[in-house]
């Protein structure tokens, strides 16, 4: 935040190093959040160079996907100041990402799914049933990663400007039913032509899951619960990923049409 120059060289030192380019993506829509999309495509200039070159030599686009397609988010929550806006975005930028990434690293994407069928052999799977479903949790995965990399942009933007807004930011995320509604319709529809779109099924949850997520972060702040609670709840999600995903998904769908915050806050009074 300094100065232009600053902000390339931090971006272009993180992007090079291989266990810090999230690092740099992060810087990248920092500065797209509080300097805007001119400043910001100079900084995402530059740092795309380092994983460019990367990508030529191992051909695995994966970073600079995630690069830009949390570069796109910062902007549209720059100009919308939207979450709605930002999480509905997200399953069009990683389901473009997948489709990239699968055609771009095509040996790659073979690989990890001949290691997912040897891994999975007793279950009867074909070769395109299995690559089907790895870019499919693919696609989510990119997802929770730019959404995560986007977050921790917004804290810093808050922490330095606003300390502490950020927070109530999140803890009012929540899904209208405008926005919740055609996703669960969309999962439908998905599910009923799973062989051509099932695919697609886990990526249509992440925002509903955010959602969801924000809104346990409420809770807990509102009961006045100790940090161990939140600590609890990520390793329930960790450990017990199968059960608790859709309990999460919902929670967020019965936040989006009921408003569970105004129902607890209006029971606490």
């Amino acid at each position: 935040m300094r100065g232009r120059s600053q902000a390339i060289g931090a971006a272009v030192i993180t992007t090079a190093l291989p266990l810090l380019n999230w690092l740099g993506t992060a810087i990248v829509s920092l500065v797209i959040l509080r300097k805007g999309a001119s400043e910001g495509l100079l900084v995402l200039g530059c740092a795309i160079l380092p994983l460019a070159i990367a990508t030529y030599y191992v051909g695995d686009p994966s970073a600079i996907i995630a690069l830009i397609g949390t570069a796109l988010m910062a902007y549209l929550l720059r100009v919308t100041v939207s979450w709605e806006v930002t999480l509905v975005s997200v399953i069009v930028i990683a389901g473009v990402g997948s489709l990239v990434f699968e055609f771009t690293a095509v040996e790659i994407v073979k690989a990890i799914v001949e290691w997912y069928r040897e891994l999975t052999s007793g279950v009867d799977m074909t070769f395109e049933e299995a690559k089907s479903m790895m870019l499919g949790f693919f696609a989510m995965g990119q997802a929770y990663a730019m959404l995560a990399l986007l977050i921790l942009a917004r804290w810093w933007q808050s922490s330095l400007y606003n300390p502490g807004g950020f927070q109530e930011e999140f803890h009012q995320l929540r899904l209208s039913p405008v926005i919740s509604t055609p996703l669960v319709l969309t999962m439908f529809v998905c599910f009923y032509f799973s062989e051509q779109l099932g695919r697609w099924i886990p990526l249509l949850t992440v925002p509903l899951i955010l959602s969801a997520v924000a809104f346990v972060h409420w809770a807990i702040k509102f009961k006045s619960l100790t940090t161990g609670w939140l600590v609890t709840f990520y390793m329930l999600v960790l450990l017990l990923f199968q059960l608790v995903y859709p309990v999460l998904a919902a929670i967020a769908l019965l936040d989006s049409w009921v408003n569970l915050r105004e129902k607890i806050q209006s029971k606490g009074d």
